[in-house]
């Protein structure tokens, strides 16, 4: 399937004869090219550019480059090195003034903020895109939209996150912006997922089914095949196995944790190594694999201090709880089940405090045929 987007900034490229406007589409052009997962043809597009501008640097181009280069870093590993280059990318154009670049280099600092969960900066790169509103900016207003509906969905506020994704899928379906609405489908898969999983480990019943959950997991697999889109495709896969865990389909899930881990962890995943790992070793000792299970438990425990997210921390110490009172090692299993408590508490206050954050820049938004 041929993207509407990408035909589109083809056709753009080639109707210019300004060296610089065709040098600017051909960076925005890297950046679809990096979200779609083509890497190697973003890096020669970026490579050709800086052959051409490197003797004569112009600031736009060089802003648009930039925020392509994040964005090829962060679709390779999610890598902390996309920071950097989309704030180069967001400095230029706030010097030379150049206003789509500025308001498209915030939005995507506010999702790199979000997904490292940085809230304070997440707001005020958000509020630099509100700068754009009322603008012809839809890639930016489309991707502030997405990130403040995830940044509310995880906060458990889907209500209020509903009407950001409508938002942000109605200017990703009018551009023909397919990459995104992969990326909306596979996050609200991922936070539903997450959401329950969490509801399983206290007992309590899911708001969503499991089979749901499979069915938005496999939704996600099956969008990407038609698109064909292939950034962080491993991730995919990891999220139906830990939907299948829901399932207590464990042996199927180990399958697509023992094919993918690797890659996943490869891709980026790694900054939550510990709440899979313990998802692995769970599953291990579910279709009873006792010594690995608790091996892997051992290794899960030692990347929990690594992790920087509470959510995830306190995910696994509750997986690494059931994983002890299983194993018949009570006290293991009791100090795990505390630390989770604890981390649990710091998470849900972390979400209220997020939910005040959104709600003193943004308002339920208007139809986006009225924005």
């Amino acid at each position: 399937m041929t993207s509407r987007l990408l035909s589109a900034l083809d056709a753009r490229i080639r109707k210019t004869r300004n060296p610089v406007e065709s040098a600017c589409l051909r960076a925005e052009r890297a950046t679809l090219l990096a979200r779609q997962g083509q890497l190697d043809a973003a890096r020669a597009e970026l490579g050709a550019l800086r052959t051409q501008f490197d003797p004569r640097p112009h600031a736009v181009v060089s802003a648009w480059a930039s925020l392509a280069e994040g964005l090829v870093a962060y679709f390779e590993n999610l890598s902390s090195s996309a920071r950097d280059k989309l704030m180069r990318a967001l400095a230029l154009s706030t010097a030379f003034n150049a206003t789509h670049i500025r308001a498209l280099s915030a939005a995507w600092l506010a999702h790199v903020d979000y997904a490292d969960q940085r809230f304070d900066a997440m707001i005020l790169n958000l509020t630099v895109v509100r700068a754009a509103q009322g603008t012809s900016f839809n890639d930016a207003i489309c991707r502030a939209s997405l990130v403040t509906a995830q940044a509310y969905h995880w906060a458990d506020r889907l209500d209020l996150a509903l009407p950001w994704y409508a938002r942000a899928r109605h200017y990703a379906i009018e551009d023909g912006d397919e990459s995104t609405l992969s990326a909306l489908i596979h996050n609200m898969a991922w936070l539903r997922t997450v959401s329950a999983r969490r509801v399983a480990m206290s007992g309590g019943q899911p708001p969503a089914s499991a089979q749901q959950l499979l069915l938005g997991a496999e939704s996600t697999e099956n969008f990407d095949q038609r698109i064909g889109a292939t950034s962080l495709s491993s991730l995919v896969p990891i999220l139906r196995a830990h939907v299948l865990a829901l399932l207590d389909e464990h042996a199927e899930a180990l399958t697509l944790f023992d094919e993918h881990l690797e890659a996943a962890f490869g891709e980026g995943l790694g900054r939550i190594q510990c709440a899979v790992l313990a998802e692995v070793a769970w599953c291990r000792m579910r279709v009873g694999d006792r010594d690995r299970a608790l091996s892997e438990a051992l290794t899960s425990e030692t990347q929990i201090g690594l992790c920087d997210q509470p959510d995830e921390r306190a995910a696994a110490h509750g997986r690494l709880a059931q994983l002890y009172e299983l194993a018949g090692e009570v006290t293991a299993a009791s100090r795990h089940r505390l630390q989770a408590e604890a981390e649990w508490r710091t998470h849900s206050a972390n979400q209220v405090r997020l939910v005040e954050m959104l709600a003193a820049i943004e308002t339920t938004p208007a139809h986006p045929s009225q924005a």
